[in-house]
This record gives structure tokens, sequence and C-alpha cells, in this order.
């Protein structure tokens, strides 16, 4: 009797498994890559945004008699007339007042803490906080 060269069908079967098993989990990577690599990619585009309203806000308050301008309202529209990187981002800009003699706001001091939030539906992805101070 001689022996027939070839794979059993439980060989079949057992690579068929092992192929399958691989394909999920070259699927998931992929999946897990693909979002990490966007929201890597939104978080780059809400610190532009926001980096970009810090900036106006500095540039617009540093003008003799423009301090006081940075907010009227909380949370404030002064970055709105700024053009929109994508429209799924949105800017919240809070300026609150500082009680002066302070540990970071020195006496006769007008200080404002500033806080610019930048989310994408809902969800915040960036929140910058900084400090204006008229000496």
């Amino acid at each position: 009797m001689t022996r027939r060269q070839g794979f059993s069908i439980i060989e079949l079967i057992v690579v068929i498994v092992v192929v399958a098993i691989a394909a999920v989990a070259i699927g998931s990577a992929f999946n897990y890559i693909s979002r990490a690599q966007r929201l890597a990619v939104d978080l780059l585009m809400a610190t532009q945004i926001a980096q970009e309203c810090a900036a106006h806000v500095i540039a617009r308050t540093r003008k003799p008699g423009t301090y006081a301008a940075a907010a009227a309202a909380s949370p404030s529209t002064f970055c709105n007339g700024l053009p929109a990187i994508d429209p799924a981002f949105t800017r919240v800009l809070n300026v609150t007042d500082m009680a002066a003699g302070g540990a970071l706001c020195g006496a006769g001091w007008a200080c404002k803490r500033v806080e610019i939030i930048v989310p994408r539906a809902g969800a915040s992805l960036v929140t910058l906080d900084f400090m204006l101070v008229n000496y």
C-alpha cells in the first residue's frame, strides 16, 4: 500500500482557522491605527484653532485702551470673526476677572483668566488657559 502525498482535511481546517484568526487580528489593528491617527489629526487641528484664538486675543488687547475689550460676556464672541479651519470644530472663549493681590495677580494689577476650549462633536479636545495682565 502506498501512501498518498498531500494534506488531510484536518490540516486544511487548521490552516483556515489560523488564517481567519490572523485576518481578524490584522483588521482590528488597522481599525485601531486609523482611529488613533484621526484623533491625532483632530488634536492637532484643535490645538491650532486654540492657538490662533489666543494669538488673536493677545494681539487685540496689546493696543492701549483695548484691554477691557477682551471679553464683554462669557462665553465671549471675541474669536468668532476668525476663519473656520473646519466647521466641525467650535471655539469657546471664557474670560473672567481675577482678584488683584492674589498669588498670580499682583496688587494694583488688572488680571483676566482666559480659557479657550475647542470641542468637536460635543467632546472637548483642547483647553488652553492663560492670563492677561494690565499693570
